[in-house]
């Protein structure tokens, strides 16, 4: 079903990019301090970079330097994965998200397990 692929999605894409990297220490930098990369990937936070909590600019540094680290192949198929989650309606992405919200640990564990992008991104198998 094509709603479960898209929930693999969701939940992969943010698993991947939410699990690896290593805290940050230190005081938190502003926009103009990060590296040219990671505001390339950050780019939607520019705005509101500054008035982010400490934790949130931590959580986002560690998720674009884990992005960064990502092959090219598997960063292509987390983005193509992405859009079809972007374009779907609302509504749709609204169900996906509480079907997601609702399952176990083990559910959940057993959805990443045969999630779409996984060929290509052999790391992460």
């Amino acid at each position: 079903m094509k709603a479960a692929k898209v929930l693999m999605l969701a939940s992969s894409l943010l698993l991947t990019l939410g699990l690896s990297g290593q805290a940050l220490a230190g005081p938190q930098p502003t926009w103009e301090q990060l590296p040219a990369q990671h505001q390339e990937v950050l780019s939607t936070f520019q705005n509101d970079w500054d008035n982010l909590s400490p934790e949130r600019r931590e959580k986002l540094m560690r998720r674009a330097e884990s992005w960064q680290q990502l092959p090219p192949d598997c960063r292509e198929a987390l983005r193509d994965r992405w859009r079809e989650l972007r374009d779907l309606p609302p509504e749709v992405r609204a169900s996906l998200r509480q079907r997601w919200q609702d399952m176990s640990p083990e559910e959940r564990r057993e959805s990443m397990q045969s999630r779409p992008h996984k060929a290509r991104c052999p790391q992460n198998n």
